[in-house]
This record gives structure tokens, C-alpha cells and sequence, in this order.
């Protein structure tokens, strides 16, 4: 996951965990309610009915909270804890499907959305919020799809010359037009069976675009092997 700095401390009591859980429960909200820019460290203690200097505490800056706050909710819907690379190519595919679904359907809840579009708003009055917003988020999600494409070629599976571009066009077709379509309130977030058709048929296709065959030839191997 992205790194979050926070605000170095000295030596003592630890924080309280219950308070910094409320401080990023209370950004969360104001988020969304005023959207990122306006919402001040001010706003986000006196919602969390905490102090101004224990949410500095915390958090150096609003960037540093904002990236604490996304960092939390990726963690909590996306599975990058688990590894994206199985001991084969086809659970390693399998494992890639469920983290499009995870992504997808968090990418499409309305209060992401929502998020998102008050983020667009204010991104050229506010390029490093903006540019928090996206590394935490998606930028996140691409370097994690990218080094599990590194790694199926580097083991022969697959054949991606530039995992990165390759990265970005998987996300580009498991999302297609959803994002865009409710940023304009024309569409809702996409059903769970539209999501997964979706993935699914991304996936295959990229994969049945740059495979080796190497898989399919080591079961060959493997059961002539059974027969002799």
C-alpha cells in the first residue's frame, strides 16, 4: 500500500487508537459532505470531537489525512493483502479476477463517486490533494496490477512487454464507461453480475493475448508422463 507520512512524534504515551479512528471517520464524512477542499483540520476535530493539535498529531497536513483515509479504505475492499501471483498461471488469474471485482465495485459506490467528482472540481486549485487522491487510489491499484504482470512474465506465462501500459488498459476495461456515466448521474453503480461478466471477459482476453502456452505445455509434459 502507499506509504502515509505522518507527522513525527516523540517518545511517550501511544496514540489513542479509538481517537484516530475518529479522526479519520470524521474526514471520511466531511469529505463528502463539503468535499475535500473545504473541509479544514479545524472542521475534522471538532467532528471527531477531539483537539486541533491531536489531529496534527497525526496527520502533518490535510494530504497526509486525506492519504490516510483512502489508504484505510482501500485496505478495507481491495485484497492487496493477499498475493496476486498463485503458484500457476490459472489461480493467478483467478486471484486477478477477484481483485477487478473488489476494485470495481468499490471504484463505483456512489460515496466514491461522489468523491471523485468533488475532487475533479477542485483539482486545479488543489494539485496536491488531487495528486494524493489518485496515488492512493487508482494509482495504487495500477502499481499492484503492473507488478503481478511482471512477475506472470517473468515466469514465463505470459509475454508483456510494458506491464504498466498493459496495467492501465485491464483497469480501462473492467471500469469502461460506469465511472463516467454516473460522474454525469446519466447511469447507477453497475450490477454484480455486469461487474463480474466484465472482469472476467477483460482478463481472459489479456491473458489469452499474451500467453506463452507454457502453462498448457507443462500439463501436456506432465501427463504424458502419467501414461508412460
Amino acid at each position: 500500500m502507499m506509504t502515509v507520512k505522518r507527522k513525527r512524534r516523540r517518545p511517550g504515551r501511544p496514540r489513542d487508537a479509538t481517537k484516530l479512528e475518529a479522526i479519520l471517520d470524521a474526514a471520511n464524512a466531511l469529505f463528502l459532505e463539503r468535499g475535500i477542499a473545504s473541509t479544514t483540520m479545524d472542521a475534522v476535530a471538532e467532528r471527531a470531537s477531539v483537539s486541533k493539535m491531536t489531529v496534527y498529531a497525526n496527520f502533518r497536513d490535510k494530504p497526509a489525512l486525506l492519504a490516510a483515509v483512502l489508504d484505510r479504505r482501500i485496505k478495507s475492499l481491495y485484497i492487496f493483502d493477499e498475493l496476486l501471483v498463485g503458484p500457476d498461471l490459472n489461480s493467478s488469474v483467478e486471484r486477478l479476477v477477484k481483485l477487478g471485482e473488489a476494485a470495481v465495485s468499490t471504484i463505483t459506490q456512489p460515496q466514491v463517486i461522489r468523491m471523485t467528482r468533488l475532487m475533479g472540481e477542485t483539482a486545479s486549485q488543489h494539485p496536491q490533494l488531487a495528486a494524493t487522491f489518485y496515488a492512493a487510489g487508482r494509482g495504487e491499484l495500477l502499481k499492484r496490477i503492473a507488478a503481478c504482470l511482471k512477475a506472470l512474465t517473468k515466469r514465463g506465462f505470459v509475454s508483456i512487454k510494458n506491464p504498466d501500459l498493459a496495467a492501465e488498459q485491464l483497469v480501462a476495461s473492467w471500469l469502461g464507461m460506469s465511472v463516467l456515466r454516473q460522474v454525469l448521474d446519466v447511469a447507477g453503480p453497475p450490477a454484480e453480475d455486469d461487474i463480474a461478466e466484465r472482469v472476467r471477459y477483460a482478463v481472459d482476453t489479456m491473458i489469452r493475448a499474451w500467453s506463452t502456452g507454457a502453462e498448457a505445455a507443462s500439463a501436456g509434459k506432465a501427463g504424458r508422463k502419467k501414461k508412460v
